[in-house]
């Protein structure tokens, strides 16, 4: 006799709130980095369906605001801040492209004052596991070049 598991798919949907066609450039690219990284990484759709929450994403340059929001199942992207965030990232995009992708060192930006994190007190974690889901996975990073 064998028992059956019910397992889930190895994917994870990614949604735009307002619809492809609106969503902001931020939006657009976090949607793509998203999907790279549960690409290279299938453990990436459990770590982001274990999260439950709301991310705030604020690029200085382009000025840009985004909520990513962890509902379980999948992650929405909405334009905008949400006005119940557990957490928040602000910095210029390239600056936070760099920390994800291991380049630069997010806690050496954030004493320098060039990132800045906020966090719920009432969650006070969720800002650093939704970080983590977000980094790029070493498998991706053998794949890409030194930087020069």
């Amino acid at each position: 006799m064998t028992q059956q598991t019910e397992s889930r798919p190895a994917a994870l949907d990614v949604v735009f709130a307002e619809g492809e066609e609106k969503a902001n450039i931020v939006a657009k690219l976090l949607k793509q980095h998203i999907d790279a990284i549960v690409a290279a990484d299938p453990s990436k759709v459990d770590a982001a369906r274990k999260l439950h929450g709301k991310l705030g994403i604020h690029s200085t340059e382009p000025d840009e605001k985004v909520t990513l929001i962890f509902d379980g199942e999948r992650v929405i992207i909405r334009n905008g801040f949400d006005p119940d965030l557990d957490g928040a990232i602000t910095g210029p995009l390239k600056l936070q492209t760099e920390t994800l992708a291991g380049i630069a060192n997010p806690y050496r930006e954030i004493l320098r004052r060039k990132l800045k994190v906020r966090i719920k007190m009432t969650r006070p974690f969720f800002t650093s596991r939704t970080y983590n889901f977000l980094k790029v996975p070493p498998a991706m990073k053998a794949a890409q070049p030194p930087p020069a």
